[in-house]
């Protein structure tokens, strides 16, 4: 393959399962090379396994790429409508004496590889439907047969990996691999190269543990006469037990991520530290992976999951997320409403809040008494003030002067929040501190109680100085009285 063979690259997952995060990384490798070189990603659906594969599956890797960003250029390709195509083409293999028919049970198949085993010799099909010149008609009155590729039994089969270099397979190892199961059902190695020619794939990157199905598909591929294409297989993703992620772990499904709260870049930017390397940067946009992405750096090792650095990833993208995309966000995917307030005031809050989460499904619960028209219900019982009769005296007596302030500013501004008139955090914070020197009391004396009024919370993301100017001062009017009435 020449430097001029437009890049065409494919993810081809199989619907029997939810989408894995270990396949949406080898989706975002093969994402980033088609954008980093103008080529084209593609996706097929690998469903030939009818009795797995399932409608529900199918949607979701496709709701996951689209939730992704990683939008596939043509139409959809599936395994299932070409079965006539992949008979047409083991015929013709058998034809031209590159496969034949295997007419053995898979008890005698077993039966052969147990012995080889025995024997010391690796196990594999011992051949005997090997030389039967391709009978159509059955032997010793058997009619089902599998289809087998006629694998070379000396020499060598070589490729040179992208990321691993020089890979060599001796031909007496390799077995004479069904292409055609008996019940008419093609094999993963067969369907892949043919559906690979048809895409005009031109890069084929996946998982380390196809390494050993490749020399296979090179026999296909040269079997068929067809330029093959180049080869790139990727480090496996780990988890912390040092053993492959499973597909059907629910933990490490996209669909789960989602509903944890995690950014699609989030999740993007971890994978693709997964195995590859850009310097000591941590922190991708899509852009900049799309810019800095090559296999020079991919490693060759697997790769460690760390939930605690995808946490951290998802909150530095959370902070520089807009507030607006994570409203509509809580909206879509968590069922978040605000009918009491505006959406300003909302994005607002988020844009302190998300200073200080983790997951975006942390937000409802800090939003929740803060998006209320009036006080929310407040267990106050354990305040200091309540064992020092004298400072909660005083406590209230500044309470009533702070209120009594913005009330006039308020009624000046003729706006409904403090902000709007020109008070912001650094106004209230030399206010509250004035305050409490007139009466002579420590500011975190002052600003507990109100806090807990205020927020409707005991502890709270969004600071009291950061609050008290973007809630509507009704709001904060109505819970500081509340305050003074406890």
């Amino acid at each position: 393959m020449n430097s001029t063979t437009p890049v065409r690259v494919r993810f081809a997952p199989s619907p029997t399962g939810w989408l894995h995060v270990g396949g949406v990384r080898t989706a975002l490798f093969n994402y980033l090379f088609a954008r980093k070189h103008q080529g084209k990603f593609l996706v097929r659906i690998e469903d030939t396994d009818t009795e797995r594969s399932e409608k529900q599956y199918t949607d979701d890797i496709l709701e996951s790429l689209k939730w992704l960003g990683m939008n596939h250029e043509e139409p959809l390709m599936y395994q299932s409508d070409r079965g006539a195509l992949y008979q047409q083409i083991a015929d013709d293999l058998i034809s031209k004496g590159l496969a034949y028919r295997c007419y053995c049970t898979p008890e005698e198949v077993e039966a052969s590889r147990e012995q080889m085993m025995k024997e010391g010799k690796k196990p594999m099909y011992n051949r005997v439907c090997r030389e039967l010149n391709h009978p159509s008609g059955g032997v010793n009155g058997r009619k089902d047969f599998a289809i087998r590729a006629k694998f070379p039994l000396t020499g060598t089969t070589s490729f040179t990996d992208m990321i691993r270099g020089e890979i060599s397979f001796p031909n007496e190892d390799l077995d004479d691999f069904v292409m055609i199961r008996s019940n008419g059902v093609p094999t993963y190695n067969f369907v892949v190269v043919v559906d690979d020619l048809a895409m005009k794939i031109s890069h084929v990157i996946r998982g380390d543990d196809h390494i050993n199905n490749t020399p296979k598909q090179i026999y296909l591929y040269e079997a068929m006469n067809a330029q093959k294409p180049l080869f790139a297989h990727l480090p496996m993703i780990l988890g912390e037990d040092k053993k492959k992620l499973s597909k059907r772990n629910g933990e490490t499904s996209t669909n789960a991520y989602r509903k944890e709260g995690y950014l699609p870049e989030a999740l993007l930017n971890f994978l693709v530290r997964l195995g590859w390397s850009h310097g000591d940067q941590e922190l991708f946009t899509l852009d900049e992976m799309i810019q800095y992405f090559d296999f020079e750096h991919v490693q060759v090792t697997g790769a460690v999951f760390n939930p605690e650095k995808l946490l951290w990833i998802n909150g530095e993208h959370l902070k520089k997320t807009s507030s607006e995309r994570l409203l509509g966000i809580l909206k879509e995917d968590f069922g978040f409403t605000h009918p009491e307030v505006s959406a300003e005031y909302v994005t607002s809050l988020i844009t302190h809040l998300k200073q200080k989460v983790k997951l975006i499904k942390e937000l409802p619960d800090q939003l929740a008494t803060l998006c209320v028209a009036g006080a929310p219900v407040v267990n106050g019982a354990d305040l200091k003030w309540n064992k020092v009769p004298e400072q909660k005296v005083k406590i209230k007596e500044a309470i009533q002067v702070l209120i009594k302030d913005c009330d006039a500013v308020i009624a000046k501004g003729g706006k409904t929040t403090l902000e709007e008139c020109g008070i912001g955090h650094a106004e209230i914070d030399a206010k509250l501190r004035e305050i409490v020197a007139q009466f002579g009391l420590k500011l975190g004396e002052f600003t507990q109680p109100m806090r807990l009024y205020v927020t409707g919370q005991a502890n709270s993301n969004i600071g009291l100085f950061d609050l008290l100017p973007i809630m509507p001062w009704v709001t904060v009017k109505a819970r500081l009285d509340s305050c003074l009435a406890s």
